[in-house]
């Protein structure tokens, strides 16, 4: 029985959170934000994102051995770049394992691929401190319902809008406010062939 519970707990928890979070595509300067945003940073990091945000991001390049100045001296690390307006973010191992787990193991199969980044708490160095982590699924992104919409409005009977339907894609077919636009139209043009008949 408390099991249940947790999952309903954590359930909860999962549809707030994904209703609260602002997603952004561009790093974010001025306003009430972390101060490390004033400093022009080579990389992305947790500081460039406040409570409830997270990034968008397609990823452009990868660069497997890239030299990084960090406090011990240079280092080699990999290395994300994106097409959005935001810095490089260095990939560890964690965000690699999820990466490869979305868009398989080769890294030349990323480039073009979103992902969706958040800060997290984590235990690193001895110290708990926010880093940043990419979620472990491909982000959706929203859909433009106009022109699915247009496109079903051009429709002058019942066999056309139905083959309009099937064109779109499912993750569009599947938004319930152009499911529900498709059932309008649907009643309106069964009552004017009734009318014709």
């Amino acid at each position: 029985m408390r099991a249940i519970q947790v999952m309903r707990i954590m359930t909860i928890g999962r549809i707030i959170t994904k209703y609260m979070t602002k997603i952004i595509n561009k790093k974010i300067k001025g306003g009430n934000r972390h101060w490390k945003n004033f400093i022009d940073k080579d990389y992305l990091g947790s500081h460039n994102l406040e409570e409830g945000e997270e990034m968008l991001l397609t990823i452009s390049k990868f660069e497997g051995e890239e030299t990084v100045k960090t406090a011990d001296g240079d280092k080699t690390k990999m290395v994300l770049y994106f097409n959005e307006n935001v810095q490089k973010m260095i990939l560890n191992i964690t965000n690699a394992t999820i990466l490869s787990s979305l868009y398989g193991s080769h890294p030349e199969n990323w480039v073009g691929k979103k992902i969706q980044v958040y800060a997290a708490a984590v235990k690193a160095f001895g110290k708990v401190q926010d880093a940043l982590r990419i979620r472990d699924f491909v982000p959706k992104e929203a859909i433009s319902t106009d022109d699915y919409k247009g496109k079903m409005n051009a429709a002058v009977s019942l066999v056309e809008l139905a083959g309009v339907w099937k064109s779109f894609p499912a993750a569009v077919r599947a938004n319930l406010e152009l499911e529900n636009h498709k059932n309008e139209l649907k009643a309106k043009l069964t009552t004017l062939k009734n009318e014709n008949n």
